[in-house]
């Protein structure tokens, strides 16, 4: 039996003591500093192999476009930092915490039957299975659903289109303001304009996407040291503001728009303006030309998916009622005001909706949704406070997810009603 002294009883007593001060600190700063993982599916994902990674490489370096399909692209899709030339946009200096709420309902929903591939399965084993690298689904400011089937929680990737709804945002930052009125033309604001395609087309069917300019070359964009001189050489090929017609150019000139009326670069617009006010908890990217002007029409930001889905909280009751909020009831009740000449069905229900602000899709009831190449898409419900971000990569028979269509199913399906 051991004996022991009032000494040692004391220093123990002392350790006791330290540890519970500990705990109890901890736990007072742990929505500041929680360095506990979250509580996300990761499905066992363990990144690329070397051998992988150096193919990619080996298939650039020859010339190789980066459009290959599968995973090869997929690496692409999470490594930009390696490939294409970019900018940093710096994080918050007070993330914004997001709190987590799983729901089985949620994880359990089951998939439309008649979706192209995964009818019928659950949520959670139509990401596993499907070509999805991501999926986080935000109710009411909280996590419910969050899986990394292809991807790590950490990994910055490329955003693509959706990076247009950053800059039609950051249009609508400057037009609360008063330093931007959208109803004027375009050459309004660029002299050089004038006597080409763009003159008298008004900035809000720009946002609309139906200037009537049609799709550019990229290649020539992405060394130009003068993109409003070259956009001036663009052609109408109809009146704005009476179809859709998807077209880079439209991004491009309103993202120089917001450079010219601010006087900063676009990055840093998107730092200061979004990115900080958001609460973003990683820096992001931004593509580049040769002269430093943001690929926003294209390439666009890199972000985590959180991030992304912090953009998209920022236009939900949940995100708008922060100190810092960034989208105004006059820019939601802009973005609901849709041009009816510019009414698509979905091919799956035969449903209205309508391009505005930037935005590919906004339904009647007011929800919202942008989505890029390869199955990344960023989906809003203000009514419903719900925000539905996801990843994707298209396999090597150019399959890709549907959770475009399944966002619209879950947002309609009764599981986020506000009480």
């Amino acid at each position: 039996m051991k004996i022991y002294t009032m000494k040692s009883r004391a220093g123990i007593l002392i350790l006791i003591l330290f540890f519970i001060a500990c705990k109890n600190d901890y736990e007072k700063n742990s929505g500041v500093n929680n360095t506990t993982g979250p509580k996300y599916e990761t499905y066992n994902y363990s990144g690329f192999t070397k051998e992988e990674i150096y193919k990619y490489h080996k298939h650039i370096f020859e010339g190789g476009n980066w459009t290959t399909y599968g995973d090869l692209e997929r690496y692409f899709y999470l490594n930009f930092s390696e490939i294409k030339p970019h900018s940093r946009i710096v994080r918050s200096d007070t993330p914004k915490t997001l709190e987590e709420a799983p729901r089985d309902d949620v994880k359990n929903f089951i998939m439309p039957t008649d979706l192209n591939k995964g009818g019928g399965l659950t949520l959670n084993d139509y990401v596993q299975q499907v070509e999805v690298n991501g999926l986080i689904i935000i109710h009411k400011g909280k996590i419910v659903f969050e899986g990394y089937p292809r991807m790590f929680p950490t990994d910055l990737h490329v955003n693509f289109l959706i990076t247009q709804v950053y800059v039609s945002t950051s249009i609508a930052i400057l037009e609360d303001r008063g330093l931007i009125d959208t109803s004027k033309p375009i050459d309004y604001y660029f002299d050089l304009l004038k006597g080409s395609g763009w003159e008298g087309v008004p900035i809000v069917d720009i946002l609309s996407m139906s200037s009537g300019i049609p799709r550019v070359p990229l290649e020539n964009y992405e060394v130009s040291f003068d993109p409003i001189e070259d956009l001036a050489t663009a052609k109408s090929t109809k009146p704005p503001g009476t179809e859709y017609q998807f077209s880079n150019a439209d991004a491009m000139v309103l993202t120089l728009l917001v450079e010219k009326i601010s006087g900063l670069n676009f990055k840093d617009f998107v730092e200061k303006e979004i990115w900080r006010n958001i609460g973003a908890e990683s820096s992001a990217l931004m593509g580049i030309n040769t002269n430093g002007t943001a690929l926003s029409y294209v390439d666009g930001m890199s972000t985590t998916l959180r991030d992304l889905a912090r953009f998209g909280l920022a236009f939900t009751p949940s995100g708008r009622k922060d100190k810092n909020s960034i989208i105004s009831d006059a820019h939601l009740s802009k973005i609901r005001d849709v041009n009816k000449k510019l009414e698509k069905k979905s091919q799956y229900s035969n449903e209205a909706y309508y391009s505005s602000y930037q935005w590919r899709a906004v339904y009647d009831d007011g929800d919202f949704y942008k989505g890029a190449h390869g199955g990344q898409g960023l989906y809003i419900s203000p009514s419903k406070d719900l925000v539905i971000a996801f990843y994707g990569t298209s396999n090597t028979n150019r399959e890709r997810n549907q959770l475009d269509v399944i966002s619209r199913q879950l947002a309609k399906s009764g599981l986020f009603n506000l009480e």
